[in-house]
Parts: structure tokens; sequence; C-alpha cells
């Protein structure tokens, strides 16, 4: 069984399109998404149903449940925050209806968890050793069983790794990882539609679960016509600045 494992859509539909076209490509159809599927990009409704089409498994990231309850966005800074009100009034009753019944985590298949930030915490950022260590340490408590767990949130491809007995390991990706026995794993695949690793191509993972491999795939797609849907949109201007950047 081979999965596409996406995060941060966050609205960017032509990204969402030509990532779509890439694991189609690989013959894959299953997709696990990590959350923000909204947000900050101007087509919030067309990528949920494409996921919706896709029959994606989805999670609900921070964005999602400020869609949902505006009081979730009081951290967020001023484009976000603009952002989310037009997303939450751009999206039908029954739309962000079924966006507040999203769970915030989900194991599509045993030994493998699904979350946003971190688990039970949506906004929490999950960046450092010490803070991979607690999540590791929370996922055995929850299910000794889980092997590998993959987030969203930093916009960033990451792996961090632990063994029993030995230090967390954290490292940035080349293009595949093979999944080593007795280790147990947290892998951020990046953003689909706004990274910040300073790479302006949509990232996400394709994930092989019997052979274990971890592929990280990067997909150029049409950043202009992004850009021109979210100014067209009436969004703040630096949400499309960034996009050609990866920041």
């Amino acid at each position: 069984m081979r999965v596409a494992v996406l995060a941060d859509v966050h609205a960017n539909l032509p990204a969402l399109e030509a990532v779509r076209e890439d694991f189609e490509k690989e013959g894959i159809k299953s997709v696990w998404t990590l959350g923000d599927a909204v947000g900050y990009g101007a087509d919030p409704f067309a990528c949920l149903q494409m996921l919706a089409d896709l029959e994606a498994v989805l999670i609900a990231g921070n964005h999602e449940l400020a869609a949902c309850d505006l009081a979730e966005a009081n951290g967020f800074n001023t484009s976000a925050a603009q952002a989310i009100r037009w997303t939450r009034e751009s999206l039908t009753p029954n739309t962000r209806g079924d966006l507040c019944e999203l769970p915030t985590n989900s194991s599509p298949h045993p030994g493998v968890f699904l979350f946003h930030g971190l688990p039970g915490n949506t906004t929490g950022y999950l960046r450092t050793l010490e803070t991979a260590q607690m999540v590791f340490d929370h996922l055995s408590d929850r299910d000794p069983r889980i092997r590998v767990a993959f987030f969203g949130h930093t916009h960033r491809p990451m792996i961090f790794t632990h063994l029993a007995g030995r230090p967390v390991r954290m490292f940035e990706p080349g293009e595949d990882l093979i999944l080593a026995p007795g280790r147990r794993y947290l892998i951020n695949p990046g953003s689909v539609g706004q990274p910040r690793n300073g790479d302006p191509n949509a990232q996400y993972i394709i994930f092989d679960i019997e052979e274990g491999l971890i592929s990280f795939r990067r997909v150029p797609y049409d950043i202009n016509a992004a850009q021109e849907r979210i100014l067209k949109a009436g969004l703040c201007p630096s949400l499309a600045a960034r996009l050609n950047q990866g920041i």
C-alpha cells in the first residue's frame, strides 16, 4: 500500500492540483492529510472538494478550528486573521459544519498516527529535540505500537527519530528514507500550499507502507496563478508574495 501524505495545503488550489497529478502518475489512490487544508489561500472550498473526491483522511489543523470558531484565531497575525475570516465567510454552512466535525488526530493504519502541531494541541510546534522526546513519550503511552507519526504546522520537511535507550536525532530529509527496524519516527512532509524552507515547490510525501519507504516529493506548480487568486480575493498581498520565495 502506497499513500500520499499531505500537510498545510492552505487553500492553494494550483499547488494541490499539481501534487494530485504527481501522485496519480505514481498510481497512488490513498491520501492522508495533516490539517490546515484551509487558510491563507483563495480556494478553500475547491481544495476541500478535491480532497473529498479523493476520499482523503482529513484531520483538523489550527486553521480549520479557527474557521469554525474565530476565537481560535486570537493568536493569528493580521494577514492570517483576515484570511481565516474571509475563509469562514466563503464556505457554505454545510462545508463549515463538516470542518467542525473533523478530529484533530487519526490512526489510519496500524502503527501510524497523524496530528497537526502536537498531539492534542494543533497550535503547538514540533521543532526541537526536547519537544520530539516528549511526543515520542506521549505516543508510547498512547499506543506502544505506533512506529511512525506524521505531523505538519511548521511547513518545513523534517525527521525526528528515536531508538530505545538512545537520544532523539533530528535531520532534514533528502529524497528517500528507509524506516529502520526498531526505530520510531516523527516526520513532517513539508507544506503543499505554503512551504517555508526556502523551496517554493509544493512538497509532500509518498509512503510505501510495506517497504517502509518514505519519499519526499517536490512538485513545481503555477505560483503566479496562486498569487493572482489571492490578490483577486482581496487577501493580504504578503500572502501572495511569499509563495515564490518559499518562506
